[in-house]
């Protein structure tokens, strides 16, 4: 499906449609909408930040595990930083503006914009990091420090998804988020 706003292309996968439409069947207590919504947002952060700087935005892929922002590159490191916080930024945002009025609804925000901050690849905090470290090091060296910080917090994070799915028998979400990052590392070699 395609929709184009303010000049932008937005694509949302079939897959996408097809796990919301489950989703919007099956969840009663509609915590997996609250999450969607906050990722959305935060997405919608990424791209408003990259307005505000001039960097041109050609479209936005919804896929059913991340989100593709095709878009020209940063002018600067500082408009780049700035961009890169704009997601969780706008999670923060929302967060405090609905927290208020509903903890169900503001809570996903506050989690969304702490995860992503986590200095992982394909996170935004693994993207913050690789700007901080490119100021002083070798695009190699940057590369390699990334890859450690990643395993360094994956690992905790795969060993309490999985402690957590034997603590509640059902809930998998931490495990599966842990190896999906896992193999994002791995594939990007």
């Amino acid at each position: 499906m395609k929709l184009r706003l303010w000049k932008i292309d937005f694509v949302i996968g079939y897959e996408v449609a097809a796990a919301m439409t489950a989703v919007l069947l099956l969840d009663r207590e509609n915590r997996v909408i609250c999450c969607f919504i906050a990722a959305l947002l935060h997405e919608l952060g990424h791209v408003s930040m990259m307005l505000v700087h001039g960097v041109k935005v050609r479209g936005v892929k919804l896929r059913l595990f991340d989100v593709l922002i095709e878009a020209d590159e940063a002018p600067t490191l500082r408009a780049d930083t700035l961009i890169t916080l704009g997601g969780p930024l706008a999670n923060f945002l929302c967060a405090a503006i609905l927290c208020p009025f509903s903890l169900k609804i503001g809570l996903p925000h506050i989690a969304l914009g702490v995860f992503n901050l986590l200095p992982v690849m394909s996170l935004d905090g693994g993207h913050l990091l690789g700007i901080l470290l490119s100021r002083k090091l070798s695009p190699r060296i940057c590369d390699i420090v990334l890859r450690a910080a990643t395993f360094i917090i994956l690992l905790p994070l795969m060993t309490a998804g999985i402690y957590i799915l034997f603590r509640s028998g059902y809930n998998y979400t931490l495990l599966l988020i842990s190896l999906y990052l896992t193999a994002v590392l791995l594939l990007k070699r």
